[in-house]
């Protein structure tokens, strides 16, 4: 039995390492996201969009990698520990299984804790459209060429690129944003054109 829970405090522990080393040099991207998410292709924002659903099963979300492999770990190091102390294999393992439990529950909510903080730390640009903004650069018309924005959602004021179909926009005009037409780029329209538009019928 000490030769079981050193090979898993051992080897856990060698993987653990090795997680931290690819976290802090930043390697591990994308990697122990919440079971519930899906990466979502999208050209509009130029990168991955990660959709975590938070009504996905909260045991699935305890299972990650980097959890079992904690688990794993401490499940070792509490067995090795109650060896120490002069326990019986039986009581050693339940040792081992309370501590592994634990160290999973732990590092399973710190997880969700850093995915909760990086979700509300990363704004979504798809969700500046309907928003008003500010014309920073003036944006010349029917798409001739890009201008740029400032426009304040999500608790924050982002500055994008900015095409226009319509007539060309001069700085400080107040906007909208119709759409989202590439990685940081918007299309906006003069605001309360839409609602004039739709106010004469055409």
């Amino acid at each position: 039995m000490t030769a079981l829970f050193m090979a898993c405090a051992v080897g856990g522990g060698v993987v653990l390492l090795c997680q931290l080393a690819l976290m802090l040099l930043g390697v591990d991207h994308h990697s122990d996201l919440d079971p519930g998410a899906d990466i979502i292709d999208d050209p509009h924002m130029g990168d991955d969009y990660v959709d975590v659903d938070h009504g996905s099963s909260w045991f699935f979300g305890v299972l990650s990698f980097r959890a079992l492999t904690a688990a794993l770990t401490f499940f070792g190091l509490g067995g090795l520990a109650a060896n120490g102390y002069g326990f019986g294999a039986y009581t050693a393992l339940v040792f081992g299984v309370i501590w592994g439990g634990a160290a999973m529950l732990l590092v399973a909510w710190l997880m969700r804790l850093l995915m909760g903080l990086r979700s509300e730390g990363t704004v979504d640009i798809r969700q500046a459209v309907g928003h008003a903004g500010t014309v920073y650069l003036t944006i010349p018309g029917a798409k001739a060429g890009a201008g740029k924005v400032t426009v304040a959602f999500q608790g924050r004021t982002m500055e994008y690129e900015a095409l226009t179909s319509g007539a060309a926009l001069p700085t400080g005009a107040h906007v909208l944003v119709r759409e989202v037409v590439g990685p940081g780029t918007v299309e906006v329209e003069m605001q309360g054109s839409a609602g004039e538009t739709a106010a004469t019928g055409e």
